[in-house]
């Protein structure tokens, strides 16, 4: 979905968004994520959170968050090796700036 930025900085979702809360990230290449959050009470955040939580996204993600635990060597593998290689789409853009890289 194709929107625009406003004048004044401001972007609309339209109604099926309003009064949600949004974590915004804004990547080094200047890409703009939007992740839905949800509002946990301080008190019992703390109560909850595991004390392995750092490395986990933020949200009460709840059983993605449980994946996440069973899975996380591989995570850590899987982040290695885009750290060591890029993205795909780094490594498609590569590719396409690269006329030798064809063949």
């Amino acid at each position: 979905m194709l929107k625009e930025v406003g004048a004044s900085g401001q972007i609309s979702l339209g109604k099926k968004y309003a009064g949600r809360l949004f974590n915004m990230v804004v990547h080094a290449d200047d890409r703009v994520e939007l992740v839905p959050m949800h509002v946990v009470a301080a008190g019992r955040a703390a109560r909850q959170a595991p004390a392995d939580t750092d490395w986990l996204p933020p949200g009460g993600y709840g059983h993605a968050n449980e994946w996440a635990r069973a899975n996380r060597a591989a995570l850590e593998q899987y982040a290695a090796e885009i750290e060591a290689h890029g993205t795909a789409g780094e490594q498609l853009q590569a590719y396409l700036q690269d006329p030798e890289a064809r063949g």
